[in-house]
């Protein structure tokens, strides 16, 4: 016997409304922004700090297995040899942004092959002077990058703090004098002697350069510069200053120790 009742109506559903499916995609889109607030701190101020760390001291290492000087150091200072483009030649030391601040340098300052990268992160301007040349060491770096915040705390110096630049030949230190607010198209900071009191073709400079306002844009640009005071060879160990402000240094002269 065939059933003749009427089979309940499915209940139609209700379409939805533009302004629902907008409501929910700014809610979605809303989650995703405070999502990336919440983890670009924390990537750029903890994990590509440490990995910089530990890229640094690899460098190290390998410059330090690689010394061949067999005889005192004669007290000229050293020329750092030209690097290839995009190629790590340094590590910038800098108490003042963190303890055991340290970051590499690479040659160039291209956003794709140096600046971005967070094994990389700070640039020497191909036109300004090489580590040891006197004239002007200009380095760029950014200070609110989405991957890499290499110059963030550059409002952190203070007129006297050192600066280390470690390279294959040793340790070039700089006292920090003073720091300026410019427009992008003020490019005479990168001049082999920038606006700053000394004594052209004489001094070594060290100019950091990096965007301004630190979370509000690029409107204007922040430059930092210091002044060479010493070299210290890399038979001698990293300077006792370094080991006083960052401890974790310690550890290279421990292995310098062990392996004499």
């Amino acid at each position: 016997m065939v059933d003749t009742r009427e089979a309940p109506r499915r209940r139609r559903r209700a379409r939805l409304s533009p302004l629902t499916v907008i409501g929910e995609l700014l809610l979605i889109g809303g989650v995703g922004v405070l999502g990336y607030i919440v983890w670009q701190p924390w990537h750029t101020g903890v994990t590509v700090t440490a990995k910089q760390v530990e890229l640094s001291a690899s460098d190290s290492a390998r410059w330090e297995a690689a010394e061949t000087e067999t005889v005192p150091w004669d007290g000229t200072i050293p020329v750092t040899a030209q690097p290839q483009p995009a190629e790590v030649f340094a590590v910038l030391h800098a108490p003042a942004f963190g303890t055991t601040y340290a970051n590499r340098v690479a040659e160039t300052t291209d956003w794709w092959s140096v600046l971005n990268l967070d094994e990389k992160g700070i640039g020497r301007y191909e036109m300004t002077q090489l580590p040891g040349e006197v004239g002007n060491m200009a380095l760029a770096g950014h200070r609110s990058g989405p991957l890499i915040n290499s110059f963030r705390e550059v409002m952190n110096l203070r007129v006297g703090d050192p600066m280390f630049v470690e390279t294959a030949d040793g340790w070039y230190t700089y006292r920090f004098r003073s720091i300026e607010y410019v427009l992008p198209n003020e490019t005479d900071v990168l001049n082999p002697f920038p606006r700053l009191e000394g004594e052209p073709g004489q001094d070594r400079i060290l100019t950091l350069t990096t965007c301004h306002p630190k979370m509000a844009g690029s409107d204007e640009r922040a430059i930092a510069y210091s002044v060479f005071e010493n070299f210290q060879p890399r038979s001698a160990g990293p300077p006792a200053e370094l080991v006083e402000l960052n401890p974790t240094m310690e550890n290279t002269q421990a292995a310098r120790g062990d392996a004499s």
